[in-house]
């Protein structure tokens, strides 16, 4: 899949939203903005091509109205959700290609996403994992252990193993007296990474994350970013995500971070700086490049130039006078 188009129209308080993502190019899409703005139900709009009754079990029936609709366009291909007063929820009439289910994985935020509900079917591995690390049969996931390593500084992953039951992957850690930690008794942030490196290795081409950071810690979310990246460019996957977290945004690209704004009910999706989005989210003044000048003419010139040649500014910008050598000795 080369191109994914998603529309909404007259959900909640959203009159209108779209978002248009290139899937032929892998990388990271994180979508910042105040509460209120559209984010999560834009979540819940992406994990609804995959399980349709999204809405159903997520939101409120009084979010809907007959005008109701979300439009899926997957290069060129259309599925349509119009509302539906018999459910009085969204419903698609049309039976959707596996291959369009099988696009999108979204995690949803608390109290909905699969980090807030430990798998129950690790305990019902127990045994198998308990019998493979008896035998000496489990694998050593080092991909997964050098993630949690670098993510978290600490070497207490170098004794996970992995065990495959039934076609999936469990993980735990085994201690040096024979004791193990299985994944769904670690952190909830460690389990989160662990759920989120399996979807990766899934099948899925577009991984979406509503609220990243909500069990990570500061060190993680700073150091989560540029793992993320080559998981990307490794695996051919795109991932959406959104966050409030400053020690996330610091370390995007500029070309990986958007701003989400609602003006009357009409939600924009728009490339913005960091320092940009820290200002608008926190009031935090701050420039994204400073340009030092020499002499004040030369400062009155650079504004002179850029006030008439480039009339929108992606980047925020200081220009600041130091003088010249002989001035500063």
């Amino acid at each position: 899949m080369k191109r994914l188009c998603i529309r909404l129209e007259s959900i909640q308080h959203i009159a209108s939203l779209t978002l248009d993502m290139d899937l032929s190019a892998p990388g990271l899409v994180c979508l910042v903005g105040r509460n209120g703005t559209g984010k999560t139900t834009l979540v819940r709009a992406l994990r609804n091509l995959s399980s349709a009754d999204t809405f159903v079990r997520t939101a409120t029936p009084y979010a809907f109205s007959p005008t109701s609709r979300i439009i899926y366009k997957v290069d060129g291909a259309e599925v349509v959700f119009a509302y539906d007063e018999n459910i009085r929820s969204l419903n698609c009439r049309e039976v959707i290609p596996s291959e369009l289910r099988g696009l999108i994985s979204a995690e949803l935020p608390m109290p909905h996403g699969a980090r807030f509900n430990y798998f129950k079917s690790a305990s019902e591995a127990d045994l198998d994992i308990r019998r493979a690390i008896t035998l000496g049969t489990n694998g050593n996931p080092h991909e997964l252990i050098d993630f949690l390593a670098e993510i978290y500084s600490s070497e207490r992953y170098s004794r996970m193993i992995a065990v495959t039951v039934k076609g999936k992957n469990y993980y735990a850690i085994v201690n040096d007296n024979g004791t193990y930690i299985r994944e769904d008794y670690l952190s909830s942030g460690e389990y989160f990474l662990i759920n989120l490196y399996r979807t990766i290795k899934g099948s899925a081409q577009l991984i979406v994350i509503d609220e990243i950071d909500i069990s990570l810690d500061a060190a993680a979310q700073a150091n989560l970013s540029a793992w993320l990246r080559k998981f990307c460019d490794r695996y051919g996957r795109t991932i959406l995500f959104t966050t409030h977290s400053l020690a996330m945004m610091r370390q995007l690209e500029a070309s990986e971070l958007f701003y989400i704004d609602d003006t009357q009910g009409v939600i924009s999706i728009t490339p913005r700086s960091y320092s940009y989005a820290k200002a608008r989210l926190f009031g935090f003044a701050g420039w994204d490049k400073y340009i030092l000048t020499e002499d004040e003419v030369l400062l009155s010139f650079i504004e002179a130039v850029i006030e008439k040649y480039c009339p929108q500014i992606f980047f925020r910008y200081k220009i600041i006078f130091i003088g010249g050598g002989d001035s500063s000795s």
